[in-house]
């Protein structure tokens, strides 16, 4: 007797994946265009002020662009950077990853005791080569001046017993002894044993990739000797001025479960100066305006500015060059009382004559500031110290 063919029959738990599964293809879909319809409506923004950094412009397309690869990475980064709702994503994300028990998010690290640290980087070879180089012709071609650097350890390099266990990470300490050997004339002034021995204080921000006001008034003792300060009144006033500050690192891993305290320190013996940035003269070195806005940390200076001039009322005759990035913003309250004028030069930005600065400006001491995250990884200083035609 023939059998009777029968139709296989899905059951009914199989029926319900399937239109599971087309219902999130679905809703995916909807998601992707919703998406890339905003990304068309939303204008692009320049910079995050969450992030304190320049975000990736529409890559314009070359064939050049097309043949080496350069034009699609240049796009990934830009559509990453400009994804409608970026900052709301990042903290979900990080709230995902806390839940699975992740010690990383974003590039940064999740520590003990509420901290997030960036890795220590990994030094540019060629470009720091470069750097140092320039940084030994520039002190042979002014003899005169007192020339000093000082590279800062990162908060992962002093602060290690908070990372995660077993985090990978270089040991930045001996970059900066790396550093120092390469150094001929000018003196390398290094800040790591004296921040150690505060290790136990808030040397660093919480959220944040700088040093606090109390990290940079500890380096500021044990630089004093080499710069020839030890003489100078160190008695400061400490303000408060801010306890709700978060940082890059929190914007960057999505993590908003603490807030930093930001702190002025004031010399208890007055100080007349007063500051030009881009032509306009202040009266302080403090913005409290931008106690208002997400990046607290402007409070110093108001944030970057290819440079910055403090004239004082002192009669020291010390005039200091610095060469520096961001750490110097608050390290320069300790340095008030110390020197007649202070020229802040910031070599992302500044594209000046280097020389001619030290000749106009009768400089009598040069100090090179960074933390060591940047200065291993920079590539303008030795542009900015290099010679110029008719200099």
């Amino acid at each position: 007797m023939e059998q009777s063919k029968r139709t296989p029959q899905r059951s009914e738990k199989q029926l319900c994946w399937g239109e599971h599964g087309r219902v999130t293809g679905i809703f995916f879909l909807l998601c992707l265009l919703v998406g890339m319809l905003l990304n068309q409506i939303v204008p692009d923004r320049e910079t995050s002020s969450a992030e304190n950094r320049k975000l990736a412009q529409r890559p314009k397309l070359t064939w050049t662009g097309l043949t080496d690869g350069s034009y699609f990475a240049a796009w990934e980064e830009y559509t990453a950077d400009q994804f409608p709702g970026r900052d709301v994503w990042i903290t979900l994300d990080f709230r995902v990853s806390r839940l699975l028990g992740a010690r990383e998010a974003g590039g940064v690290y999740l520590c003990r005791d509420n901290y997030l640290m960036e890795p220590p980087a990994t030094p540019n070879e060629d470009a720091l080569s470069k750097n140092m180089q320039a940084v030994n012709d520039f002190a042979a071609r002014h003899g005169e001046l007192r020339v000093n650097m000082c590279v800062v350890p990162n908060a992962a390099c002093i602060l290690k017993d908070k990372l995660p266990k077993n985090a990978p990470v270089r040991n930045q300490r001996e970059d900066l002894k790396a550093l120092a050997g390469q150094l001929q004339g000018p003196n390398f002034l290094d800040v790591t044993d004296g921040l150690l021995s505060h290790a136990g204080e808030q040397l660093y921000y919480r959220t944040d990739h700088h040093w606090t006001s109390l990290g940079a008034y500890y380096a500021f003792l044990e630089m004093a000797p080499g710069l020839g300060l030890e003489n100078f009144a160190t008695e400061f006033d400490v303000f408060p001025v801010s306890n709700n500050f978060e940082g890059t690192l929190s914007s960057k891993s999505g993590c908003h479960t603490v807030a930093d305290v930001i702190e002025l320190y004031v010399p208890k013996e007055e100080v007349q100066y007063y500051i030009t940035v881009d032509g306009q003269r202040k009266a302080t070195m403090y913005d409290r305006e931008k106690l208002k806005e997400r990046d607290q940390y402007a409070v110093f200076l108001g944030g970057n500015a290819p440079r910055v001039d403090v004239t004082t009322g002192g009669a020291t005759g010390k005039n200091l060059l610095m060469f520096r990035d961001s750490y110097a913003n608050c390290f320069l309250q300790f340095l008030l009382p110390c020197y007649d004028r202070i020229i802040l030069l910031d070599p992302r930005y500044y594209y000046g004559d280097a020389d001619s600065v030290v000749a106009q400006e009768s400089i009598t001491d040069v100090l090179f500031l960074y933390n060591a995250n940047t200065f291993l990884e920079d590539r303008v200083l030795s542009e900015v110290l290099s010679p110029q035609a008719g200099s």
